[in-house]
């Protein structure tokens, strides 16, 4: 043999057959196989993880166990804090429930006022105090009960008008008076503070603006001033 590859023999088709037709039924074949792998042909495809070896978990499954999970525990957190923020404004110095429902059974719960009692004596000192201011504005009537007082235990006054001016004085002051003790009175209800002494206090105040104004008036009147001075000397 001389080598030569060209020489290999060729093999011609077999007669009635051509190189076309080798090619097509090699491709019947091919994809007549194609739909056997693995499954038989014609049954539903299986689902996702359904041969899966045992003690195999989804992930998707899992991820969104997970989730659920953290999100309950999420809101559970969050409940506990809020309840939390609102129990020490009702919780007691020593935090014990018993205590706190001793205390609330011992004092008497009140809307306004430190307690009922608190209340109802700050409401009766305001309208005793509003009755005060009522009177003052009558400002004849009230320089005329001061000129009959001093008159008929020592003498009568160089200029009686004086008293009327200084009854105006009372009762302007009265009248602020009163309105700032009102105010200072309803923060003090409304903040559940012992409250009854407020009214007292501004009856003291108003009074004693009212008994300086008429004195610094008297003492003006060297007359009446003479009097009392002969008064107390006698005495």
């Amino acid at each position: 043999m001389s080598g030569d590859w060209s020489s290999a023999p060729v093999h011609d088709p077999a007669p009635g057959r051509s190189d076309d037709d080798r090619e097509a039924r090699r491709g019947s074949v091919t994809s007549a196989a194609a739909p056997a792998a693995g499954r038989v042909h014609g049954t539903p495809a299986p689902q996702y993880g359904e041969y899966a070896p045992e003690g195999w978990v989804n992930p998707v499954l899992a991820e969104q166990e997970r989730v659920e999970r953290e999100a309950e525990s999420r809101a559970l957190r969050e409940q506990a804090a809020r309840e939390a923020a609102e129990t020490p404004a009702r919780r007691g110095p020593t935090g014990s429930r018993a205590a706190r429902a001793g205390a609330v059974r011992a004092t008497p719960s009140s809307r306004f006022g430190a307690s009922p009692l608190d209340f109802g004596m700050t409401v009766g000192l305001l309208v005793l105090g509003l009755w005060s201011v009522l009177q003052s504005l009558s400002v004849g009537q009230v320089a005329s009960a001061v000129r009959q007082t001093f008159e008929q235990r020592y003498t009568t006054f160089s200029d009686p008008s004086v008293l009327t001016g200084a009854a105006i004085v009372g009762a302007v002051a009265s009248v602020v008076l009163f309105a700032l003790t009102l105010w200072w009175s309803i923060r003090r209800l409304r903040a559940r503070r012992w409250t009854f002494w407020v009214p007292l206090l501004g009856g003291v105040v108003s009074t004693a603006v009212s008994v300086t104004v008429f004195l610094v008036v008297v003492l003006q009147d060297p007359r009446l001033v003479d009097a009392v001075l002969r008064s107390s000397g006698g005495a």
